[in-house]
């Protein structure tokens, strides 16, 4: 508080005084100097807060000023020789408000419910020009949700918070603005919710021995009881924390059995509404799983195995060829025996074989034997086999050496009558008086008509009995 005053005579002191706010005819000191004496003192309230203004001659300066500062103050000034002098100052105490807010700090509400945040200002002089509240730092505007908010300023200055979900969870500060400073308070808002299943691992199939994993993470607000269960039965797990509000919850399975088969349910629950269930499936495959050394003998077994049954397949084939072989030269079997019996009957009277043309119309008949044949002999079989049918012949195309004894022998260009057969395997034919076997693919078969016209253009037939370059029937 500024003073000042001029005087050509010695200052004996200089006293400050405040008027008592109940008795205004009360003074209480504040302050006193004695320049004679370059002394000073503070009274009372004021000592260690009180002083003079060096640069005035009487100004007061009080340090931290209180709200009971305010008042009326009295500078006397008494010179040597001269009356006192006296002058009043008023000090008014500008003082900010307070402010505080509620319920309480932290506040626990429940997801879905309705809740108001109080803020009381005080003892603000002069009264403060505006009130608002803050989220996390960001400005809420009630007037632009209003759907969600309501109140939180000068008119109402709590703040209504409808339908509260997790999102809502945060810190709330009141703020009210004055001429000295702008105060506030604040508070923690905490929005319990139902505990929910976030991800959860996908369901698996492995094989026997492998490592398996499972994770199910879940939030909520207490944080979650995480809990497993197969078939019904509990299952160990683990659980971690990630945040305050989200927890995981693991299974791991070493060496996973045969038995490990099933349906595994992770359950999560708070005591916030109901509880949350997601499951997977586990498939274990039986595979028997050894080492390096076994493997190898599984994939030499496995070749040795499949080379084995090829064999066994081509001997199957093989021995089923011969048998369907066997069965065709069984089925000529009375035809060749009974030619060569009569063979050797001729061959021991003649010492030479027997041909028989064929009975073309333009053919000459080769020379007959000596002695006719006997009624069971070649002649009788060919009688009876071409009784009623055209003759059929065949060219033979590659030598063929007989493997057994029923069998013709075949060079190229030989014409041999077919008795028996054409349809493929092996046919029963006549060729330089014998009656055998021959294979099929080894001749190409031709009518009697193809077979007179190429003996003619040989000339194989015209000198009657003369040897022909090539064997015919």
């Amino acid at each position: 508080m500024r003073a000042d005053f001029d005087t050509t005579k010695r200052i004996a002191s200089v006293v400050w005084t405040k008027v008592d706010s109940m008795d205004k005819m009360k003074r209480t000191q504040v302050f006193t100097y004695w320049p004679h004496f370059d002394s000073s003192t503070a009274h009372g309230d004021y000592n260690g807060r009180a002083r003079l203004d060096g640069r005035g001659q009487g100004s007061l300066v009080i340090d931290d000023v209180a709200e009971e500062d305010e008042g009326t103050y009295i500078i006397t000034v008494s010179a040597e020789g001269l009356p006192s002098e006296e002058a009043f100052v008023d000090l008014i105490v500008l003082v900010p408000p307070s402010v505080s807010v509620g319920p309480s700090d932290p506040y626990v509400t429940s997801w879905g419910r309705g809740v108001t945040l109080t803020c009381a200002v005080r003892n603000a002089k002069p009264n403060v020009t505006n009130i608002y509240w803050q989220r996390n730092g960001a400005l809420i505007d009630s007037r632009m949700f209003d759907t969600k908010y309501s109140g939180g300023n000068l008119q109402r200055p709590d703040l209504v918070i409808r339908h509260v979900t997790r999102g809502d969870k945060g810190v709330y500060k009141c703020i009210a603005d004055h001429i000295v400073r702008t105060s506030s308070d604040s508070l923690s808002l905490d929005v319990l919710y139902p505990a929910t299943i976030v991800s959860i691992s996908d369901s698996q199939t492995v094989n026997t021995d492998d490592r398996v994993k499972f994770q199910c993470v879940a939030e909520g607000n207490p944080p979650p009881n995480i809990t497993w269960t197969v078939n019904g039965m509990r299952v160990r797990s683990t659980t971690n924390s990630m945040t305050r509000d989200v927890r995981t919850g693991t299974v791991v399975l070493d060496r996973v059995r045969a038995n490990a088969t099933g349906t595994y349910v992770c359950t999560v629950s708070n005591n916030v509404g109901e509880s949350d269930v997601k499951s997977l499936q586990l498939n274990v495959k039986a595979f028997w799983r050894g080492d390096a050394s076994s493997r190898v003998a599984i994939w030499v077994g496995a070749i040795a195995g499949g080379l084995w049954f090829v064999i066994c397949l081509g001997l199957v084939v093989y021995f089923i060829q011969r048998r369907r072989n066997k069965e065709d030269k069984k089925r000529f079997s009375f035809y060749y025996n009974m030619g060569r019996r009569e063979q050797g009957r001729l061959e021991e009277r003649f010492g030479e074989e027997t041909l028989e043309v064929t009975r073309h119309p333009h053919l000459k008949l080769p020379c007959k034997p000596i002695s006719p044949t006997t009624p069971g002999g070649i002649e009788t079989i060919r009688r009876t086999t071409n009784k009623g049918s055209t003759r059929r012949y065949a060219r033979v195309l590659h030598p063929y050496h007989p493997q057994e004894g029923n069998e013709l022998y075949l060079e190229a260009d030989d014409v041999i009558e077919v008795l028996e057969g054409e349809d493929g395997g092996w046919c029963l034919g006549y060729l330089s008086g014998r009656i055998g076997l021959f294979p099929s693919n080894y001749v190409k078969f031709l009518s009697a008509s193809e077979v007179s016209a190429a003996k003619l253009s040989d000339g194989a037939w015209a000198d009657g009995c003369k040897e022909s370059p090539k064997r015919s029937v």
